[in-house]
């Protein structure tokens, strides 16, 4: 009953507004001018590292990539300490602050954002050049009900998804894959991220380990059914049909990141289906975003 109450509608509003109130309360010791929030537009002294829990438990169950670098993940610049977004929602929200103008110039363009964070979420609704969705399994305030390994949306109905921190959730991730590359519209793209380890090719994936110790120790996370290498990453999104951009440092710019909270190591993987004859499609710029930051 407790699980009902707590997965309800109310309560997660609830709960996002204590937190809210909280990060205001607490918000006067980060403000400053060295950095700036691509969704919040905050300018602050810092970001706020990663909490002190995920440390504990990475700890506590020897996640065998502890010590590792890993990519865009940055720890001690995690979160905005106004609006709680990530450094990966920080990425995504300066690519798409560089490519969306263009993108939209043409008119509107329906975006499905899947599991979406709040501070990513609050930013893109309020774009009235964006038809805006989104979609989880099992969340309440979310707009559609959807199990990524079987879509209910047609053929080619998305200009645009973001499918961040998913795949690595998912038993079936390839069929996850292949019903994405077929709702997207030809010239689509979608904004892909998983957890990876710098150095890291191959994924490791064992049906026989399902505790949540040894998903931690092995996955990074209890919940996380396998850990993605790079190399087999974008493969396997080759495989479901997509084209990927692998869009780093050199595409954004050093201060862009710097001033952003982004780690240099950061890679966001823009997973594209190519135009097909008499596809109406929006192609993804190849020239870096316009800096919000010079």
């Amino acid at each position: 009953m407790f699980a009902n109450i707590r997965n309800s509608l109310p309560y997660v509003r609830f709960k996002s507004a204590k937190k809210a109130i909280q990060r205001a309360i607490k918000l006067p010791r980060y403000l400053g001018s060295e950095y700036r929030c691509p969704i919040c537009g905050v300018g602050l002294r810092a970001f706020k590292p990663i909490w002190r829990s995920y440390t504990r438990k990475v700890e506590q169950f020897g996640y065998v990539h502890r010590h590792a670098e890993l990519e865009t993940f940055n720890r001690e610049a995690f979160s905005c300490p106004k609006c709680d977004a990530s450094d990966r929602d920080r990425l995504m929200a300066v690519f798409l602050d560089g490519v969306l103008p263009s993108l939209t110039s043409g008119g509107n363009i329906r975006l499905t954002d899947f599991a979406p964070s709040d501070p990513l979420s609050r930013k893109l609704s309020g774009n009235p050049s964006i038809e805006y969705r989104t979609a989880d399994l099992y969340r309440n305030d979310v707009q559609d009900r959807i199990d990524l390994t079987a879509i209910s949306y047609p053929d080619a109905s998305t200009d645009i998804f973001i499918c961040s921190h998913m795949f690595e959730h998912i038993p079936d991730d390839r069929k996850a894959m292949r019903e994405l590359y077929r709702i997207l519209k030809p010239g689509g793209f979608g904004l892909v991220l998983v957890p990876l380890a710098v150095g890291v090719d191959e994924t490791h994936e064992d049906p026989a380990i399902v505790s949540d110790a040894l998903r931690w120790k092995y996955f990074g996370m209890g919940d996380h059914v396998r850990h993605y290498g790079k190399r087999d990453f974008v493969e396997r999104l080759t495989a479901a049909g997509f084209v990927v951009d692998q869009l780093g440092i050199e595409y954004f710019g050093q201060e862009t990141f710097r001033r952003a909270g982004i780690a240099d190591n950061s890679v966001l993987y823009v997973a594209r289906k190519d135009k097909v004859a008499g596809g109406a499609a929006r192609a993804v710029p190849h020239a870096p975003p316009r800096s919000q930051f010079n």
